[in-house]
């Protein structure tokens, strides 16, 4: 979690010139992966998702959602089948790293996660939006202005690295309730300053706590953030099974099969 922060997951992200979908990745420099027939591809372990983060994943939304549909059909061109149960974000990525599950998503590159998680080609990329309770006095033009503010981040979802380096420094409270619904309520009450995340997410919250009132966006986007399938370092042949994604993937933009799943999803969200 974008995820997550990952997104939803936030964030490790590349500041923003550029609007809206980008189709071009955070890096490109190629994963570490084995070919495709050096290790199995058979798992009889799950995926695992979150709920709460339309319009990507939910139980609640069509298909599990857009990133829901994606990973599942880029898996499914090339050959593969996999299960996705939803929970919370948390215990989804702590089951990953036990080996209980086999990948979760959608989640964005921190450092932290690096270390642990090997990552895919991004799924999608995403503007980032600062929305700041309509109750504080708080403007965005850069991360400083961040300082001596609270700004929250539900459990399982980081904060834009620049956030977390001030959050660690004691220059920024965070409150990290149990989900996103809550973050939205405790902005929109004036209880915390802010909360960064994807315009789509965002909006679905807002609209859903019907609070629209009580929060505004700031005009200038944080960032621009890809947001990834992830699996455990620790499992063998997850190079392997993210080399075999990516080209799924790759298979599913390329036939135009993408851009339906995104005018689909998106055409339904608020």
């Amino acid at each position: 979690m974008l995820l997550l922060l990952v997104a939803v997951g936030p964030v490790r992200a590349t500041p923003l010139d550029s609007a809206l979908l980008g189709s071009a990745p955070l890096d490109s420099a190629p994963l570490d992966s084995a070919p495709l027939d050096s290790a199995p591809l058979d798992s009889a372990l799950d995926l695992v998702t979150g709920n709460d983060f339309a319009p990507f994943t939910g139980e609640d939304l069509p298909e599990g959602g857009l990133l829901t549909e994606i990973v599942r059909r880029a898996f499914g061109e090339v050959g593969l089948r996999y299960e996705v149960r939803f929970m919370p974000w948390r215990r989804g990525y702590d089951g990953v790293l036990a080996g209980k599950f086999l990948g979760t998503f959608p989640y964005v590159r921190t450092p932290d996660r690096e270390m642990e998680m090997l990552f895919s080609d991004p799924l999608l990329e995403v503007r980032q939006l600062v929305y700041l309770s309509a109750h504080s006095g708080m403007v965005f033009h850069t991360p400083q202005d961040f300082r001596g503010r609270t700004v929250c981040a539900p459990v399982g979802y980081a904060l834009p690295a620049e956030l977390a380096e001030l959050a660690a420094a004691g220059l920024l409270a965070r409150e990290s309730p149990a989900d996103l619904p809550a973050c939205v309520r405790m902005v929109a009450s004036g209880r915390v300053d802010a909360f960064v995340i994807d315009e789509f997410t965002g909006r679905s919250a807002v609209a859903k706590a019907m609070v629209g009132d009580e929060i505004r966006v700031a005009p200038l986007p944080y960032a621009r953030a890809g947001q990834h399938l992830i699996l455990s370092r620790s499992l063998p042949e997850a190079a392997a099974i993210l080399a075999a994604f990516n080209a799924g993937l790759r298979k599913l933009k390329d036939g135009g099969a993408f851009e339906e799943i995104l005018r689909r999803h998106l055409s339904a969200a608020p």
